[in-house]
């Protein structure tokens, strides 16, 4: 422990040179390393790491997740974005469109076709996280995010971007068909409950669903239950959900290989976001 004549000794050392002139120096020798133009001349010179914003733009990696785009080519309707959402911020709205709307091919669920509706997500901006979950289980690729982050608004309510507002230009659009299950789960049946009432198969939005003869029978008729083709399903969950006597569960499936999951807007093998941008 320093004595009280030491510490006295210390600060008469400290002069105008030492208290002063010293930080300056080293102020300014900090400005000139990175002052444009004189940088090139002094040792050590380089570019200033700020930048002058707005006035000046920041070169954003591939990766970065700004405003949301949604295909509406590959959209499907399946509502699994809305159930992965942390904060909860994804809602569905609903359109109607025109029997021979380029949305509705290929087909959707069958209700949805019956109705001549869409459903396509709109967005709390608000409440949203951009942690990229959406994007990362969507089975069709619809899911995008641009580099737009200036989202700043004046109220609350002008943070909530409806469907329309989300929607990618056509011209944006590859329309490549894409299908994965990427939540990694498939319903299965309890046949002894099922009733038979064909809600699950209307609401499929890959119609993955036959609805075929089961063993138990109804006033001398079999009642019907589903089977589904697990190459078509996508996990939604939406039979789970519309299920009125809850017979289907989901259960958890393996994967051989990761192949189909990727980064959208990065495609090929599963990288983190540091590694896309040390490159």
């Amino acid at each position: 422990m320093k004595s009280r004549k030491s510490e006295a000794e210390s600060r008469k050392k400290v002069g105008t040179v030492g208290g002063i002139v010293r930080p300056l120096m080293a102020t300014i020798k900090q400005t000139l390393i990175t002052m444009p133009g004189i940088n090139r001349l002094v040792p050590g010179g380089r570019k200033p790491v700020t930048h002058l914003y707005p006035y000046q733009k920041v070169e954003l990696p591939l990766a970065y997740r700004g405003q949301h785009s949604i295909d509406w080519f590959k959209c499907i309707g399946c509502e699994l974005c809305a159930k992965v959402c942390p904060n909860e911020c994804i809602y569905f709205e609903f359109y109607e469109v025109e029997p021979t709307s380029e949305y509705l091919h290929p087909s959707r669920a069958q209700l949805d076709e019956m109705k001549k509706t869409i459903r396509r997500p709109a967005v709390d901006v608000g409440h949203c996280l951009f942690c990229g979950n959406c994007m990362e289980y969507c089975p069709t690729d619809a899911w995008n995010f641009t580099q737009e982050f200036e989202l700043a608004d004046y109220a609350r309510e002008d943070l909530y971007y409806k469907a329309d507002e989300l929607r990618m230009p056509k011209e944006n659009s590859d329309k490549e068909i894409v299908l994965i299950n990427r939540i990694g789960e498939h319903p299965i049946l309890e046949v002894d409950v099922c009733i038979g009432c064909r809600k699950c198969e209307r609401e499929c939005p890959t119609r993955c669903i036959d609805m075929l003869d089961g063993p138990n029978d109804r006033k001398g008729k079999p009642i019907v239950i589903p089977e589904f083709d697990y190459t078509k399903c996508i996990g939604c969950q939406q039979c789970v959900d519309v299920c009125p006597v809850d017979c289907l569960h989901m259960e958890e499936i393996g994967y051989k290989d990761l192949e189909g999951f990727y980064h959208i807007n990065l495609q090929g093998e599963v990288k983190l976001l540091e590694e896309q941008v040390e490159k």
